[in-house]
């Protein structure tokens, strides 16, 4: 028999029963109430015995001949084999702290609230068994059990590669002066504060935990198990450590300095691959995690009523629209206005579907709202929006919710566009209603030419209809006027780009060969080359940054330095100590691949602040990659990625991401091969900077190689001028010892 619960029921008309439960919450409580079904709200009392729980359950109505009121003892079952959901391999680290050891330190009331709910999430919603989750509540959550709880998750042999891993932390968070020697923005780390923040262990001073362990923590584990992880705080970083009955922020204030070898045996002894240092928890470029967090680094994550805002507010956004409708970044554009807080999402996979690596991109939604001049759309000619482009509208971003007619683009502005409804199209909007780009307005279509050689003559025939059908990606010319020449040697076909700088540096041609018959992989590798060549040449036309700022001095808006970097540490990289240590050179960067790292900076002369994102665009075999972008978020903050007079760094400091090599590929293939990789001695590739006054999300443009056949893992504010510009950064890779 199971331990026996003494119930009092009361019946309640047009409602159901009533099932109050007035007993301390234990684990086997916990465990009944998550399995349950129905609706439940929790509050937890703080008494000199533990947590009591108060719990109101609303049930489905029963046909019984009970009296209004009677009491009745229902035993517990014993605890069956959990069956396993859809995921059933998901892992988890949940954290919550109210009551922490220092008794200066302001008790919260809801971090252990919002823990529990989100356990019971995975469990009763998700179906993840209960193995698999690990709690830490106050007391357990202790600094070394915080760092070994995810150390565990790297071990854990049951965990195998890219299962769904979640570390969930509610507690309060600080921020401190960055230590000597720790490359930070504005020159401060962010830091979570743990149960026995202040305590003297050891004869030692316990403190808090900074991001560089955080990210060297994700790191490995991303190393062993895949990137499938998300990291969600709700906490902030401000230092406030206000209350004011049941509203308290989530922040303390840190008063000691920090060593500049804390956690050295976390972060000094990796082999291999540098692991993320970011400050402030931006994890701009970070492929390790996904990073949903409360607010901005100079906002506050509130409390209100014994619940955490932004945590009540995911949780229930994510069980009205079921983790598997949605991305991480569209989350945020669902959640509702948190007075205060700008929730924010950070990562370079975003854009995947809650705990899988399945990418939604490429076919952004762009939200329609009702202006004063019209119908505004939120996507301007940053996004290559241009007149005449045409758009699909629906009701939900999503192309199986209801379509509600079409908009086409009037004016189009920097970040923003007006358009116009279309004959037929619904006179009433929501707002907001979600378009779809269907039609690429005057946008050139890439123009493209082919051998005379007959053995194209079906090709060519397929070409010719493709482009009749997508007369904004490609169109075939004659070879004075294309842009991409498509040739063939033997039996393979060959492309070439026709374009004067590329061919200027030394790349004739791209150095992959499709066998003729492969003509699906032939049309998605022009279709490929065309979006390249749109992306990369794609520049303002209208009064941009540069004009705008250039009144405020002579002194270059903004800079790049490319360095060369060097080890400082096991696992720690920095500028390499040179007098001429920049390679930029008049925006061009020539080095000779091999293994030295790379990395960048990027600093702000200008008077604005400004959010950067930074691509690259490889010309040898199509692809374009994300290297930094800011965060996704739900309303404009101040809370720029690069403030005016500030700098950040890719590839290793503070920025988020690796540093990178430049590597001239070797030959791969047969004949016999679909595709064939020919032997190269240099690479041409290009850094573009998009920088803009407002954030925008242009993962859209990003693409794999077409030649690539693998798997991979892969308060209200003034309004800023709306404007972008670019910059354009060429790197050529010379093989070693070739002739320049």
């Amino acid at each position: 028999m199971g331990q026996e619960v003494r119930i009092r029921v009361s019946k309640r008309k047009d409602r159901g029963v009533k099932v109050v439960y007035d007993v301390l919450a234990t684990d086997q409580l916990s465990a009944l109430l998550c399995t349950g079904e129905g609706r439940y709200f929790q509050r937890l009392h703080r008494s000199m015995f533990g947590f009591l729980a108060r719990l109101s359950v609303f049930v489905k109505r029963r046909k019984s001949k009970k009296t209004h009121s009677q009491t009745e003892t229902i035993p517990t079952k014993p605890l069956q084999p959990e069956s396993k959901g859809p995921f059933g391999s998901l892992f988890a680290l949940i954290i919550g702290i109210d009551a922490y050891e220092a008794p200066e330190i302001t008790p919260l009331l809801g971090a252990v609230a919002d823990a529990r709910e989100m356990e019971c999430y995975l469990t009763a919603k998700l179906r993840v068994p209960r193995m698999n989750i690990q709690t830490l509540l106050d007391g357990q959550a202790t600094r070394s059990n915080i760092i070994k709880g995810i150390q565990e998750l790297t071990d854990n042999p049951s965990i195998t590669r890219n299962d769904p891993i979640l570390i969930f932390y509610a507690g309060h968070g600080t921020e401190a002066p960055s230590p000597k020697g720790w490359e930070a923005e504005q020159s401060k780390i962010e830091m979570i504060v743990p149960q026995d923040y202040r305590a003297t262990k050891d004869g030692k001073r316990v403190g808090c935990i900074p991001d560089r362990t955080i990210g060297i923590l994700l790191q490995q584990l991303a190393n062993a198990k895949g990137n499938n992880i998300t990291v969600i705080l709700d906490c902030c970083h401000s230092g406030s450590g206000t209350r004011d009955g049941f509203r308290r922020v989530r922040s303390v204030e840190a008063n000691e300095d920090i060593p500049d070898d804390l956690d050295i045996e976390i972060w000094g002894t990796s082999e291999g691959k540098r692991a993320k240092i970011p400050a402030e928890f931006k994890y701009h470029g970070s492929a390790s995690h996904v990073l949903l967090a409360a607010c901005a680094s100079n906002q506050s994550a509130m409390e209100n009523n014994c619940r955490g805002v932004f945590t009540q507010a995911l949780l229930d956004t994510i069980t009205t629209l079921g983790v598997e409708n949605l991305t991480y970044a569209s989350l945020i554009k669902h959640l509702p206005d948190l007075p205060g807080q700008s929730p924010r999402c950070e990562g370079k996979n975003r854009d995947r579907h809650w705990f899988t690596t399945r990418v939604s991109r490429n076919e952004p939604f762009y939200e329609v709202k009702k202006g004063s001049e019209g119908y505004v759309l939120d996507a301007g000619s940053v996004h290559s929006i241009t007149e005449r482009s045409e758009f699909s509208l629906y009701k939900e971003p999503s192309i199986m919710s209801t379509h509600l007619g079409k908009v086409t683009a009037r004016s189009v502005g920097p970040l923003t566009s007006i358009v116009e409804l279309s004959p037929g199209s619904s006179p009433d909007l929501p707002s907001p209603a979600f378009a779809i780009q269907t039609v690429f307005g005057t946008a050139k279509a890439l123009r493209i030419h082919l051998s005379d050689d007959p053995k194209l003559k079906s090709l060519r025939d397929r070409l010719q209809h493709e482009a009749e059908s997508n007369p904004h990606l490609y169109a075939l010319t004659n070879h004075e006027d294309a842009k991409l020449h498509i040739g063939i040697h033997e039996d393979t076909v060959t492309f070439a780009f026709e374009n004067s700088l590329i061919r200027t540096l030394g790349l004739d041609r791209i150095p992959f060969r499709v066998r003729l018959e492969e003509e699906v992989a032939i049309i998605k590798i022009v279709e490929a080359a065309s979006l390249f060549i749109r992306y990369l040449n794609h520049h303002p036309t209208y009064l941009d940054v540069d004009d705008h700022i250039a009144e405020q001095g002579s002194k270059e808006p903004v800079s790049v330095y490319y360095r060369k970097l060097e080890r400082r540490g096991r696992n720690k990289w920095g500028e390499e100590a040179h007098e001429n240590g920049n390679l930029n050179k008049n925006y061009q960067v020539d080095v000779v691949g091999g293994l030295t790292r790379y990395g960048l900076k990027i600093t702000n002369n200008s008077e604005e602040d400004l959010y950067p994102y930074l691509l690259l665009f490889n010309c040898n075999d199509l692809s374009i990659t994300s290297y930094y972008a800011p965060p996704t978020v739900k309303h404009i903050d101040k809370d720029a990625s690069l403030q005016k007079g500030g700098s950040i760094t890719v590839g290793y400091g503070d920025g988020g991401g690796q540093p990178w090599r430049h590597v001239v590929a070797p030959a791969k293939g047969t004949s016999k091969d679909r595709i064939v990789r020919d032997e190269e001695d240099l690479q041409v590739e290009f850094f573009k900077l998009i920088l803009s006054t407002k954030p925008v999300d242009l993962s859209f443009m990003e693409q794999r190689s077409p030649f690539d056949q693998s798997a991979r893992d892969d308060t209200k504010l003034p309004e800023p001028v709306e404007m972008w510009n670019t910059a354009l950064l060429t790197v050529v890779v010379r093989k070693e010892n070739a002739s320049r």
